[in-house]
């Protein structure tokens, strides 16, 4: 194996591991778009930018050991991954958020695939990831996504013997991400409340009037509006979680 085909094999499988991961581009981007961005990127990389790599490991590389190159490909994978996970913690709060919503007005049931994955998803939550995916390119994400890419080429060079621990960092993440889905899911959730409480006070007051029969209409009612209503907290909340990820992104490359 020659060394420009070693050292384009490492750079495709931390670029591609990271695309098939991240959620705005994984499951539900068609799969040639997947991969000609994969390729497309690079080819960026390995003719333009050119990161560096282990100098050891470059002097060997035209005689390197198969198995000694699959571990590397397995390095190069894991990085990749990690990346890719650590933004698609940024829409876990909404789908959290939404899913606990539908849950306590029953439109759990009547679920359909999610915005970015092929998971089933209820109607309120795909509306909240569109939101998050909406405030996430708004807060130009996007560049934060090339660029913390960009950033892991140098911070661990292609070959090389470390391999990044983001378990500590990715459990922290989790805890994070869905502290903030309680939080945004908790106004609403109080409302919701609040309705349960008046419609049981109407029914213990008046049976003959049958509100339960309106209850499912009305829960429904004021989850949208009070969607509507709390949508700029929301994305103020989003917002701040942005910041939170783009301050702990550096902990998952270490």
């Amino acid at each position: 194996m020659t060394t420009l085909g070693v050292y384009f094999g490492l750079i495709f499988a931390r670029v591609a591991t990271f695309v098939a991961v991240m959620p705005l581009f994984a499951q539900r981007t068609p799969r040639v778009v997947r991969a000609g961005m994969a390729l497309v990127l690079t080819l960026f990389y390995f003719g333009t930018v050119g990161p560096g790599w282990d100098g050891q490991f470059a002097d060997n590389a035209d005689q390197i050991n198969p198995l000694v190159y699959a571990l590397a490909l397995i390095r190069e994978s894991l990085i990749g991954a990690s990346i890719g996970l650590a933004f698609g913690l940024f829409l876990m709060p909404s789908r959290i958020a939404g899913d606990f919503i539908s849950q306590q007005i029953g439109l759990s049931a009547s679920s359909q695939s999610g915005v970015t994955t092929d998971t089933p998803a209820a109607a309120l939550s795909s509306i909240f990831e569109v939101i998050a995916s909406l405030v996430f390119l708004e807060l130009n994400g996007h560049h934060l996504v090339f660029a913390t890419l960009h950033a892991s080429f140098d911070k661990l060079p292609l070959g090389g013997g470390l391999v990044p621990h983001p378990v500590g960092p990715m459990l922290a993440g989790l805890q994070t991400a869905s502290e903030m889905g309680l939080l945004l899911a908790g106004p609403l959730a109080l409302c919701l409340f609040l309705l349960s409480v008046t419609l049981a006070i109407m029914a213990r007051a008046a049976p003959q009037l049958n509100v339960y029969s309106v209850g499912f209409t009305l829960q429904v009612i004021v989850a949208i509006l009070g969607s509507l209503f709390l949508l700029p907290d929301v994305i103020r909340l989003l917002g701040v979680f942005f910041e939170y990820s783009k301050a702990a992104l550096p902990a998952f490359l270490e």
